[in-house]
């Protein structure tokens, strides 16, 4: 007995539209890619450069506090130049740690840098006649942390001076006005700006 067998094709149903990611999607998928990037480095860079400038501050203040006990003597700052006064402070011990010091410390000659690879200087300054008092000098501070930087140690109350570039502060106030108009811009990553901190006594 012969059976007939029917020959049945599936029903492939409704045709199904191509999966995958269209281009649209997948530009916006990269550029909100990019765009968290952004934020993220962003904030590291804000959170990178508020740590300096709270670092350098507190350098600040540690060398002035260092200057004034190690290095003063009865007749002031008897020292001839930069060179040798900040190298004898780095010699006695009297910098931060932190800081980078090129050359021998032991030496007397050895040469102070900044988080910003700008040359810090401590000299003596001379007021009527006497090397009463001294200065700290900061080389190559980005424009973001000259700003932060003049009015923190304003703040402070630690100096009797502080010149911004050019212009003098003979009181050692600096308002974030003044110091956000007198900080320049900075040279491609490189810090253009001079601080130079001034303490009588």
């Amino acid at each position: 007995m012969l059976l007939k067998t029917k020959n049945t094709v599936p029903d492939s149903g409704p045709a199904q539209q191509a999966k995958g990611w269209g281009v649209m999607e997948q530009i916006i998928i990269a550029l909100a890619v990019i765009v968290v990037i952004a934020l993220v480095l962003g904030s590291v860079y804000l959170l990178h450069s508020r740590t300096n400038v709270a670092s350098e501050s507190s350098n600040v203040q540690t060398i002035i506090t260092s200057t004034q006990g190690l290095l003063k003597g009865t007749d002031g700052y008897t020292f001839t130049s930069a060179a040798k006064m900040t190298g004898a402070l780095i010699q006695m011990g009297g910098v931060p740690k932190s800081m980078t010091i090129r050359g021998t410390p032991s030496s007397g000659t050895a040469t102070l840098y900044n988080t910003w690879g700008g040359s810090v200087t401590v000299a003596p300054s001379t007021t009527a006649g006497f090397n009463n008092g001294f200065t700290v000098t900061y080389e190559k501070v980005p424009q973001d942390a000259c700003i932060q930087l003049a009015t923190q140690i304003s703040r402070t109350g630690l100096v009797n001076g502080i010149t911004l570039n050019a212009t003098a502060h003979s009181d050692g106030k600096v308002t974030t006005e003044q110091a956000s108009a007198q900080c320049t811009a900075d040279s491609g990553s490189t810090g253009t700006n001079k601080l130079i901190f001034t303490v009588n006594g």
